[in-house]
């Protein structure tokens, strides 16, 4: 569903990987990331050329994960912005990955799993560093380099309207995803938030929200750290922190959501205790 967060801000929750914004601006209209199924990219590119007239002025990725930028075929010639390090992430891509990925889909439209195996994905034109900043007749857009949940996740945020589309950054109602992430600095970058005069965060998935859901899921990030680092200290395995962690209190899972969830806690699990034993090493070193 379509909501208008601010004036000429939208947020569209409907598509399969998540949320996908649109920003209107005097120089035309930023994209915040692309839904992954190719009907669905070419709707959004309909629904935010009706928005506003002007041609797009760019496409924002807040990562380089497929659920965020499949969909750029669909918007090709509209230049991306992305940070500077998803250029090797990107290139491993392979049609045997994307092949994979379209896997995860059931009930596709005929012919769409052969559609998706057929895109070939490109380096975002203009790199982001640490922070790139748009200054349009009408507004100030600023993309944010926050890392953390990958090493070039990026956000975009409306200080005027005091609004930040976080990406994968934020979580609201479900657990982070660590996979890829370093837990130290996604703990900073957090901190960083809370910080910022923001009244509206759009994660990459579930509602908008406020500041509320930024402590959680600190705690949780924190706690989940020590809880790795302990048992690493105690003598325990990789498989044997996956088997002991738990930590039900933070969030529930939802019904039908249980097999997604917890391959997601077994695999930010593996990836913190990769970080402490590395750390580890470091510090004897």
């Amino acid at each position: 569903m379509l909501a208008e967060i601010a004036a000429g801000v939208f947020c569209e929750n409907g598509y399969e990987g998540g949320n996908v914004g649109y920003v209107s601006t005097g120089l035309g209209g930023l994209v915040i990331d692309t839904p992954p199924l190719p009907h669905q990219a070419r709707e959004w590119q309909q629904r935010t050329a009706a928005i506003q007239p002007l041609p797009l002025y760019g496409l924002v990725n807040t990562d380089c994960h497929l659920e965020h930028m499949l969909g750029n075929d669909s918007f090709r010639g509209v230049r991306t912005f992305g940070h500077e390090s998803s250029t090797r992430p990107i290139s491993k891509y392979t049609p045997t990955l994307i092949e994979q990925y379209v896997g995860r889909f059931r009930d596709l439209p005929p012919g769409m799993a052969a559609e998706m195996e057929q895109i070939v994905l490109h380096d975002p034109e203009i790199s982001v560093q640490d922070r790139l900043v748009i200054y349009a007749p009408d507004r100030e857009v600023q993309i944010l380099h926050l890392r953390g949940h990958t090493p070039g996740s990026l956000g975009v945020y409306l200080p005027q309207e005091r609004v930040l589309f976080a990406g994968d950054t934020i979580t609201n109602n479900e657990p982070p995803a660590l996979a890829q992430a370093d837990s130290l600095d996604w703990v900073e970058t957090l901190d960083r938030i809370q910080a910022m005069e923001i009244d509206v965060i759009v994660p990459a998935s579930g509602q908008p929200c406020g500041k509320e859901v930024i402590a959680p899921q600190r705690a949780y990030i924190a706690d989940l750290r020590q809880l790795v680092q302990e048992l690493f200290e105690g003598g325990a395995s990789r498989r044997e922190c996956v088997e002991k962690i738990e930590m039900p209190d933070y969030y529930p899972i939802p019904k039908g959501q249980e097999t997604r969830i917890k391959r997601r806690r077994r695999e930010s699990i593996e990836r913190v205790y990769t970080e402490v034993r590395l750390s580890q090493r470091k510090r004897r070193l």
